[in-house]
Parts: structure tokens; C-alpha cells; sequence
């Protein structure tokens, strides 16, 4: 039994409440699915192909062409195409379990933390009715982050029975080692939740406990084995991704001044994180004032919730600060930090639906004015459906896409796959946007280099080519097209100038936002473009 200074008593599980909000978040995911509204894109079709491919006897450890975010969800969406066979749907729906595992095991971690329902309840409401951006990134795949909340919940609940109550439970020690290993593999943003869990562990230290840490740092080595012996036969590559500072070797980083993290942690990451903007939308907010009131709402809780009104088990309060704290110098310390648009923020999803669900306790105990209580909880859901309503009704609908050159409407794919095939056209060059969705859409029968600029700056950029047997592919091709998109009008021009200096000539069709330039004569155009992009430059 536990007791704290509010007089928590242990309780039975609340497995009825539990099994209601699981079943709110399944009613909308259904919904989600059901009114397709979701867009399919290239990072997502990687993964596809990817457990294609693993079906069929692959064994990567990363996702193609990087050193980081291991393949476990492409090998758990390979166990979904062998039931539900090869499709965008199976994707989602593999995702989906996993979202409400998410949702599952948010609850039994912060009523873990709590010992309150009413605590735990509205923690998992706000992962159940979520913002836009965990809607998103729990339906489009772009490799482990579904996983990555999973085991963060996962971590949060043994990392505090392991150090409150359960300090010599052998299996609970090897469980979180190996959670923590199978984590630190599928993406290294598991660090948001293994930090501030060894933190705690550290506090709640005792030399008795010695050999249980032993015993969980082998399960993590074990778990986490594929990330570690990538990175010993690749010169640290896996590791030099989490520290690079500058754009480097095969598989490269990303250089960002410590300024520009700590703005976009500000302005565009934290704002996301509580619905205020889309991932999509650059700086424009959805509903500010509304959005202005959630803000006020969070950062009353967080105050309270800091100077000791928390309501929460020991050690429980400061451990979800530290989430909350330690998150953030993460990101604008690491390499996270060079991308504010949301993905990376889903850490923070639990421990601020337990901020909310502790001000909302904390209201209730105090007044009895439910309908305050109520309604600041009914005011931040509401505001989280309502912005998954105008985001799912808009012109982008739900899109992984940042920029208008990269997104590109799914409503003409089967058009152009059908033309290519009817026309003997399996190979060609295009963009990294479209390359990989035109190849697991027509299940590789269609394999084009992806190397064609996908910027209106005509940027030349080579690793986008995740998978080189496709660009061998069509290297060796005899019959191939050129595919342009109207929203890099600059590369259509580029091309016809290539082609007519090159002196061959071609047919051409426009398909929805696909422009096609293909039947060369008399022999097809070979185009290089890390040259032609110098003399863009200069």
C-alpha cells in the first residue's frame, strides 16, 4: 500500500474506465480511417517497402538509407501484410493498434503516477481526443514513433514500480531493460523518457539494489544490440547522427545554431504539442484565441503543479517536471532540435495530459463548482476534436508534408500508375515525393531513381536514393520517363532545355499534378543533375 501526504491509498485498477476511453479513441481512429483522410507519402511508403522486402527475406536495421530509427515497425507492418495483405490501409491499421496500446498503457502510467482516476482519466482522454500532431504521427508511419510513446508509457510505469515498491522485482528490472533497448534501437527520441526515468532511479538508489541495475543494462545491451553493432561496423554513424553538428559522410546530419532550436522549441514545437498549429502550416496558428486560453490553461497548471499543488504520488510530481524540463534541453541540445515541426514532440503528449489531469483534480477538490472542472477539461478536448475536424476538412487534409513543393494529392496515383502500364513504363527518374509511393502502390513494378530535385532551388540531393537497386534499375532500362511535378515548375523547364540540347525528342501528358515526358527518340536523355545544380547555383 501506498500513502502520500494526500493520503493516496493503493486501489484495484480502474479496467471499466480504462476500457471506455480505449473504446473513445477507437471510435475515432475508425472514423479516421473510414473517411481517408490521412495522405500517403514516399517516407511512409519506405516502410512499406521495407516489410515488403522482409517478407521476402530482408533483414534491414534502419530505415533505408539512414543510421537511425531501427526497423521494428517496418517488421511489425510485415506481420500485418502477412494477415491483411500488402496495402496503405494495412499500414494504418497496424498503426492504430499501436495508438491504442498509446492510449492503454498512458493510462495505467499515470494512474501509476497518480493512484487517481479522475487523474488518470483525463491524462488518457487528452491521448484518446489528442492534438492534431499525435493524431498525425499515430496514423502515417514514418518509422517507430507509435513505438516510441509505447515504450516511453511502458518505461514511466516500471521506472517508478522499480523504485516505489518493487525495488527487487527481478522481472520488472530485465522488462525495463529490455523496453529500454528495444526503444533506444526504434528511435533514439526514447531518451525523453530514459532520462528523466534514470534520474529518479538514481534518487531512490540503494547498494542493495546494485545488481538489479546490472541485470537491466544487460537486457537494455541485449535489446539494443542491432543499433550498437550497426554502429561498430559503420564508424560510429548510428551514434554521430544524435551528436552531429554539421552535414557529414554517408549518412550525414544536420546543422542548426543553438538559437534557431531554442525558437522553434517556442514558437512552433510547444504550440504544436497543445493543437495551437498544424505540422504543415509554418506559422500560422489555428483559432489563436482559443489557442491563447489552452496556453494559459497549461502554463497555470504547470505553475501549480511546480510550487507543489500536483496531487500525485512521491516523487511522482518532480518526475513529470523533469519529462517536461529535460525534453526540452534535449531538443535544443541534440540534433532533435533541427526539426520543430512536431514529430519529435510526442514525448510530451502523457506528461502534459497528467499536468491537465492534476489541475483538473486539483480544481475539483477545491470548489464545488464542477462545471469549472468540467469545463476547462471540456475546453482543451474540444479544442483538440475541433482542430482534428479542420485540419481532416481541409485542402491538405492530414499530411506529413511541410512545404507545398513535397506535398503532392494521392487523387491521381492509380491514374498515373495505369498510364505507366499501359504505355510499358517501369522505370525512369522523378523526385524522392514521388518515387517511392509510385513503387509500393504498384508493388514494384514501377522502380524510378529518385534523384530529380524536389525544391525550387533545384537542390541536387543524394541521399534521397534509400534504396539503390531502384536507380540500377533504371539506369540499365531501355524505355524510361522523366516525371515532374506542377509544384517544381523550375525542373519541367530544366528538363525540356536538357532534352531539346541533347537534341532527342519525346511524347509528354500532364495527369492531375504529374507532368510525364517519356517515348525519347532516338535514344533517351541522360541528365546529370549534381552538375546542373552547380550551374544553378553559381
Amino acid at each position: 500500500m501506498f500513502m502520500t501526504a494526500d493520503n493516496i491509498t493503493e486501489q484495484r485498477f480502474p479496467w471499466n474506465i480504462l476500457v471506455i476511453i480505449v473504446g473513445v479513441a477507437l471510435v475515432g481512429r475508425v472514423a479516421l480511417l473510414v473517411a481517408d483522410v490521412v495522405t500517403f507519402h514516399s517516407d511512409e511508403a519506405v516502410i512499406g517497402l521495407m516489410a515488403r522486402h522482409i517478407l521476402q527475406g530482408a533483414r534491414p536495421t534502419f530505415f533505408y538509407g539512414q543510421a537511425y530509427m531501427g526497423s521494428l515497425d517496418a517488421f511489425l507492418v510485415a506481420g500485418g501484410f502477412s494477415i491483411f495483405g500488402e496495402s496503405v490501409l494495412t499500414i494504418r491499421i497496424v498503426q492504430s493498434v499501436l495508438y491504442l496500446l498509446v492510449v492503454a498503457t498512458g493510462f495505467a502510467a499515470a494512474w501509476r503516477l497518480s493512484g487517481r482516476v479522475f487523474i488518470a482519466s483525463i491524462a488518457a482522454l487528452a491521448l484518446a481526443i489528442p492534438p492534431t500532431v499525435v493524431t498525425l504521427y499515430t496514423t502515417a508511419t514514418l518509422g517507430g514513433y507509435n513505438e516510441v510513446m509505447l515504450f516511453g508509457n511502458v518505461l514511466i510505469l516500471l521506472g517508478y514500480e522499480v523504485t516505489h515498491g518493487h525495488e527487487q522485482s527481478r522481472w520488472r528490472w530485465a522488462l525495463l531493460g529490455a523496453v529500454a533497448g528495444l526503444g533506444w534501437w526504434t528511435n533514439g527520441l526514447i531518451i525523453a523518457y530514459l532520462l528523466p526515468v534514470g534520474l529518479l532511479g538514481l534518487r531512490r538508489a540503494a547498494q542493495r539494489q546494485i545488481p538489479y541495475y546490472v541485470l537491466g543494462a544487460a537486457f537494455f545491451i541485449a535489446f539494443s544490440s542491432p543499433w550498437w553493432i550497426f554502429d561498430l561496423n559503420n564508424d560510429g554513424a548510428a551514434r554521430d547522427v544524435y551528436l552531429a553538428s554539421v552535414e557529414s559522410g554517408e549518412f550525414g546530419g544536420v546543422s542548426v545554431p543553438l538559437w534557431q532550436r531554442a525558437v522553434g522549441l517556442m514558437l512552433i514545437g510547444l504550440p504544436t504539442t497543445i493543437g495551437m498549429r498544424f505540422p504543415w502550416e509554418g506559422t500560422q496558428f489555428f483559432l489563436l484565441p482559443v489557442g491563447l486560453v489552452i496556453l494559459a490553461i497549461y502554463i497555470i497548471a504547470l505553475y501549480r503543479m511546480a510550487r507543489g499543488e500536483s496531487m500525485l504520488r512521491p516523487d511522482a510530481r518532480g518526475f513529470v517536471l523533469a519529462m517536461i524540463g529535460l525534453f526540452c534541453i534535449i531538443f535544443v541540445a541534440s540534433s532533435f532540435g533541427a526539426d520543430a515541426t512536431g514529430r519529435y514532440f510526442l514525448p510530451l503528449a502523457l506528461p502534459l495530459g497528467i499536468v491537465l489531469g492534476t489541475f483538473a483534480e486539483s480544481l475539483r477538490r477545491a470548489s464545488n463548482r464542477l462545471w469549472l472542472v468540467y469545463g476547462v477539461v471540456a475546453v482543451v478536448i474540444g479544442y483538440y476534436a475541433i482542430g482534428q475536424y479542420a485540419a481532416a476538412t481541409s485542402d491538405k487534409q492530414l499530411t506529413t508534408q511541410f512545404t507545398e513543393e513535397s506535398h503532392i494529392t494521392n487523387t491521381f496515383d492509380d491514374e498515373l500508375i495505369a498510364f505507366l502500364d499501359a504505355h510499358n513504363i517501369a522505370y525512369g527518374y522523378t523526385s524522392y515525393w514521388v518515387a517511392f509511393r509510385l513503387t509500393f502502390l504498384s508493388e514494384e513494378r514501377l522502380q524510378f531513381d529518385p534523384t530529380l530535385p524536389a525544391k525550387s532551388s533545384l537542390q541536387y540531393e543524394p541521399d534521397t536514393n534509400r534504396f539503390p537497386a531502384y536507380a540500377d534499375a533504371a539506369a540499365n532500362a531501355d524505355s524510361i520517363a522523366y516525371i515532374t511535378t506542377n509544384n517544381v515548375p523550375q525542373l519541367s523547364r530544366l528538363l525540356e532545355a536538357e532534352f531539346a540540347q541533347q537534341g532527342v525528342t519525346y511524347q509528354e501528358t500532364t495527369i492531375g499534378p504529374y507532368h510525364v515526358y517519356y517515348d525519347f527518340m532516338p535514344q533517351r536523355p541522360v541528365v546529370d543533375f549534381a552538375a546542373l545544380a552547380e550551374m544553378v547555383e553559381q
